[in-house]
């Protein structure tokens, strides 16, 4: 018999048995329907006891691990108090799924007797590796029925026992607390403002707004009605301003999930071994218009005018790849209330286009960093991080930070690694180390801190606040975590004792394993002394406080005699072999002992101080602020592929705001459509002329450009376009009219 089986029986005896145990007349209907259901269960097991090859067929479905714990407690109903509390969760994980969560809570209700009931949702569908090996989520059942470990001591329990065991087991497998935990991002956490207002209180908030003049209400948009417009849309990654403008120019931006061969084709081109860790791939698609729009952003960042940039959002303003421009542009000017609010814009056009399975508390959506559709979101994310951090919301900043990492925690294409050992401990949740490195010998990305130098500081304090908080005298452990950190990261310990005015002894700085470099060379471990500098510069007020100054004051002498031990050597040994994991092909090149990923962090980053430590190559390298540092290994970018078919369409116009450089650029676009109607429509090329005419004179920004360069192109639009109407044969088909009028007469 089942073990699923034996706890419906306990809970029937229960029911008819106890004689203190009562229901209402709903729940004795519902009971009476579980009495037909139990019955022809009863009959099917008979059935099934019979039949050797059924009844392995029937343990395949009891212990299918896609389907995740079971709640043999669903059929007594939500007044027993087991159903609410899976509503809550439901509710915390998948906010998304709430409008529906009456009607599958209803579905699961009515499974609760079967051998193999369905999870809700993305959440759930996570599949997890059970004590015997990685478990595939989804539809299929496994094959054969040894997938579940059996308890210790089967001969001596009974069958409720060992279905109590099972449920257990299943209940507490570490990798469910890993990926709920450590990966998953509440959307809850990523409101800056409702950080403030937890810190600060909504009145002093309200205040400061008010006094800024930052508008209150929220945005509205466009076909929403006001009683519903709260409802009908939930925001995970950023929400809306009431000084956006409507988001009508999203159309062509879209995302959706990666097929079973898209997502078998990243792991062969990363040459990494498929896993079945139920993660769930996604890529953000671009349509012709978008394509369009981008066509005319690229010609706007050749001419090197910002005001091309500005005029361009005034048709489009939504465009992210412009929105995350000019956030650079505004960055560079040191306007970082500006920056900031263009990389929220953009954060928020992508929050519009979010697919519904994408859910950024499951712990398990991954980007595809390889296409250029995805990276925008990468840079967005990383420019928020630091913003974030100017403004005082720590919590606000780890939440994003871990949500980059999350995107991509094997590739870690943005460096996330390098804000979480500071933001994690800043945030007050130093919990959150201690658990990664304590999963660092079970899953490859988190095995790669071993090589950080932030890590293993972090974790000392991380380890220290814990213990803090616990009022534990004993701070052994962390003593112990700090002196390994110093013994495998020496590179740390001068420039973060002159940060905090520590006091190192003489001899120290003689000594060649705490020499400081201030920037690049060929030295294997140069990547370490560049890690050094970044945590130091960040984490450096942490280490500012009495306690943990003197605190590492007290353990310096000690570490610093233990340099030279073979165990030292030896976790520096294994701590430089951890950069011999190649993310990127171009990292196995002699002259790039600096990977790419931390490359692209430091490009990324708000401080110049980094830059003497990048390679000779990354440093005359173009570097575009839209998308910084593009992999080798990428399979799309902004190039011929890219804009095959495309065509301009005069809907928006670049330029306008600087003057003759706006109408020359207007020309081009009325000259490419002109050109294209007459190549692709022989027959009814001269009414498309004249539509594009009247379609590109009709936008904003024409009104924007000086009127005297209006009439010039004005007049130069009539002579074009009644030159090229001329030109058509007798046979109805149309020259060539690439000429302006003075230009020769006559075409071969």
């Amino acid at each position: 018999m089942s073990a699923i089986t034996s706890l419906v029986i306990l809970l029937l005896h229960i029911v008819i048995v106890d004689p203190t145990f009562s229901m209402s007349k709903k729940l004795n209907k519902r009971q009476q329907r579980e009495l037909q259901e139990l019955e022809q269960l009863k009959a099917a097991q008979r059935e099934v006891e019979a039949s050797k090859a059924d009844s392995d067929e029937e343990e395949e479905e009891d212990d299918e691990p896609g389907g995740g714990p079971v709640n043999a407690f669903a059929a007594l109903g939500p007044e027993d108090g087991v159903e609410p509390e899976e509503s809550e969760e439901e509710e915390e994980v998948a906010p998304a799924a709430a409008p529906k969560k009456s009607k599958k809570k209803k579905s699961k209700k009515k499974k609760s007797t079967t051998a193999t009931p369905k999870v809700e949702d993305e959440d759930d569908s996570v599949a997890l590796p059970t004590a015997t090996g990685p478990a595939k989520g989804g539809k299929g059942k496994k094959k054969g029925g040894g997938g579940t470990v059996q308890p210790a001591g089967d001969e001596e329990m009974d069958e409720v026992d060992k279905a109590l065991a099972e449920l257990k087991l299943k209940i507490s497998t570490p990798q469910l607390s890993f990926l709920r935990q450590l990966l998953s991002v509440d959307p809850k956490n990523l409101d800056a403002d409702a950080e403030l207002r937890r810190f600060f209180g909504s009145k002093v908030v309200r205040v400061f707004l008010l006094r800024y003049n930052v508008p209150l209400k929220p945005l509205q948009i466009a076909g929403d009605k006001p009683s519903t417009r709260r409802v009908a849309r939930g925001y995970t990654l950023s929400k809306p301003k009431a000084n956006y403008p409507p988001p009508t120019s999203l159309a062509g931006l879209g995302m959706r999930e990666m097929t079973d061969e898209e997502v078998a084709e990243v792991y062969e081109r990363r040459l990494l071994d498929m896993t079945k860790s139920g993660e769930k791939w996604f890529t953000f698609e671009h349509a012709g218009v978008w394509r369009e729009i981008t066509k005319q952003f690229l010609g706007a960042v050749r001419s090197h005018d910002p005001n091309e940039l500005m005029a361009l959002l005034q048709v489009y303003p939504w465009h992210v790849d412009t929105l995350l421009q000019m956030s650079e542009v505004y960055r560079l000017q040191s306007d970082i209330g500006a920056a900031s609010d263009y990389a929220e814009r953009a954060l928020y056009a992508f929050d519009r286009c979010l697919a519904p399975s994408f859910n950024v508390s499951s712990g398990a959506c991954r980007l595809d960093f390889d296409r250029v559709e995805n990276r925008p979101m990468f840079t967005a994310l990383h420019r928020i991080i630091s913003y974030l951090g100017r403004r005082g919301c720590w919590n606000t900043a780890f939440n994003f930070a871990k949500l980059l990492f999350a995107l991509d925690p094997m590739g870690d294409p943005h460096g996330a690694a390098f804000w979480l050992d500071f933001l994690a401990v800043k945030s007050g949740n130093p919990g959150w180390i201690v658990s990664m490195m304590e999963e660092s010998s079970s899953w490859e990305p988190a095995s790669l801190f071993k090589g950080y130098p932030g890590m293993a500081y972090g974790l000392a304090l991380a380890r220290r606040a814990q213990e803090t908080a616990d009022k534990s005298s004993d701070h052994s452990k962390s003593d112990e975590d700090l002196r390994e950190a110093m013994t495998t990261f020496p590179q740390v310990i001068i420039p973060l004792a002159d940060k905090i005015g520590a006091t190192v002894p003489g001899a120290a700085r003689s000594e060649p394993l705490l020499a400081v470099q201030a920037g690049h060379s060929d030295d294997q471990t140069n990547v370490l002394h560049l890690l050094a500098h970044i945590y130091v510069s960040r984490s450096e007020a942490l280490w500012k406080e009495a306690a943990n100054l003197a605190w590492f004051e007290s353990q310096l002498p000690q570490a610093l005699s233990q340099l030279r031990d073979p165990v030292a050597f030896q976790n520096r040994e294994d701590a430089l072999s951890m950069w011999d994991f190649a993310r990127d092909p171009m990292d196995e090149s002699e002259t790039m002992n600096i990977p790419l990923f931390v490359c692209r962090h430091v490009v990324c980053s708000e401080s110049t101080a980094f830059v003497g430590f990048l390679p000779r190559a990354i440093r005359n390298a173009a570097v575009h602020a839209f998308d910084p540092l593009p992999p080798s290994t990428a399979i799309s970018a902004y190039n011929g592929d890219y804009f095959a078919g495309v065509k301009t369409s005069g809907r928006g116009v670049r330029g306008g705001g600087g003057g003759g450089a706006g109408a020359r650029d207007m020309a081009e676009g009325f000259m490419e459509r002109l050109m294209d109607a007459v190549q692709t429509h022989p027959a009814d090329w001269q009414n498309r002329v004249r539509n594009a005419l009247r379609d590109m004179l009709g936008q904003r920004a024409y009104a924007a450009i000086p009127e005297e360069h209006r009439q010039e192109m004005i007049q130069q639009f009539i002579d074009v376009a009644g030159g090229a109407m001329g030109e058509a044969g007798d046979g109805g088909e149309a020259r060539m009219p690439g000429r302006f009028p003075g230009a020769g007469q006559d075409e071969p």
